[in-house]
């Protein structure tokens, strides 16, 4: 195993100060994810004097030298002991990242007050992506949302400027971190939120492309098994319908084909019937709820493996969750995201590392319930439709 920096598991308070460090935890899972909330695991005995510190309300700082690995909050400690532990048992303690912050909703006029929210959508119009994203957070829950909102500790790093010109509408009481995800897909970035100092910081960055650097094969020594799978699309050709209903409809046909699967056009309907067509962005609008459903919908590639750290290749050092890495699948190297790593270590500064590269579904409930909801939604809207045309 090669030297690296120490590992370091930090106790926060409510206030996000450091009260204690636990060195003697028997074992501890992490895993970071692109993107999307994170999940830690520590298990301890609950005679360790850090016991009493690990309760809901407090939170965990996990560091490997100076880098934040995760940082978030406790969620379920969980007790048990059973005839043959020696002591009071054992204590298995379940939090979350601090991407966890990013889950509420967003308001369509989220400067005015709960009582005052006529809008049905928030607009974003002709704005580079990373300032779009570090606005909706911002104006929903960090420093310049309404006070009752407001996460004191939250704040934003400096606006880089990253990413391609967005317009597009967010619809009324939308999930925060689904809007986050799908304009970070389109445009290419990744987002998350760690604990800097005292505070929270939500951070938006660019994934580096390491697929000529970062190689995993059996033949370089740092892959102990891989397994590769494919999906098919769900959407080649993204039908988008604005208007019908306050003012008159507009349809576009966007196609985009996936020369991996020949065959018949995958249409999807995408609704943007809350859109008054005589909107002076309206082309711009559609063509971002096309580009939208057609990334969402392309086909995914889900390689699954367990990489070994070696002295030129190191996890945390070399690569991250979000950086576009490469494996050898037979006889070819696939390079994709690296969307989740779950990182175990033990008590002896072992660990074992896995990385999900490509699609997350198969991984991720989130994102399977997702795909499950928004199928379901469009059976209802188009049973909706139906029913507006039943005759009287």
């Amino acid at each position: 195993m090669p030297d690296l920096p120490p590992l370091t598991v930090q106790v926060r308070d409510s206030n996000l100060h450091i009260i204690g460090v636990v060195s003697d935890f028997t074992s501890l899972t992490i895993s970071p994810r692109f993107n999307a909330v994170g999940a830690y695991v520590l298990n301890i005995s609950a005679d360790s004097p850090k016991a009493d510190l690990l309760v809901p309300g407090n939170g965990l700082v996990i560091r490997r030298g100076s880098t934040v690995l995760m940082s978030g909050p406790i969620r379920e400690p969980n007790w048990s002991r059973s005839e043959s532990d020696g002591g009071s048992g054992s204590l298995t303690v379940n939090g979350v990242d601090d991407m966890f912050v990013l889950t509420g909703t967003c308001w369509p006029n989220p400067t005015s007050a709960p009582g005052s929210q006529a809008d049905s959508f928030y607009k974003i119009s002709g704005v580079v992506a990373e300032t779009a994203m570090r606005t909706l957070v911002n104006l929903n829950f960090g420093p310049g949302a309404q006070s009752s909102r407001k996460i004191s500790n939250l704040t934003l790093a400096a606006d880089g400027g990253h990413g391609v010109s967005i317009t597009r509408q967010v619809n009324q009481f939308d999930s925060l971190l689904a809007v986050l995800q799908d304009i970070g897909k389109t445009a290419s970035l990744g987002f998350r939120v760690i604990q800097v100092g005292s505070a929270l910081q939500f951070q938006i960055y660019e994934p580096a492309d390491l697929s000529a650097s970062a190689k995993f094969s059996f033949k370089l020594g740092n892959l102990t098994d891989a397994s590769y799978s494919v999906t098919a699309p769900t959407c080649t050709k993204a039908v988008v319908v604005a208007g019908g209903s306050s003012s008159h409809r507009v349809v576009s046909v966007t196609p985009r084909a996936d020369p991996a699967f020949p065959g018949p056009w995958v249409e999807q309907f995408v609704d943007l019937t809350s859109v008054d067509t005589a909107s002076t962005d309206l082309t711009a609008q559609m063509a971002q709820a096309a580009d939208e459903a057609l990334t969402s919908g392309a086909a995914q590639g889900n390689l699954t493996m367990n990489p070994i750290d070696t002295p030129r290749l190191q996890f945390g050092r070399d690569y991250t969750v979000g950086d576009i890495v490469s494996c050898q699948v037979r006889d070819d190297f696939f390079a994709d995201v690296v969307r989740e790593v779950g990182i175990t270590f033990d008590s002896q500064g072992g660990y074992v590392a896995k990385a999900v590269i490509g699609s997350s579904d198969s991984t991720d409930n989130q994102d399977v319930l997702a795909r499950q909801f928004q199928y379901i939604a469009r059976i209802f809207n188009r049973l909706r439709r139906l029913e507006t045309r039943k005759p009287s």
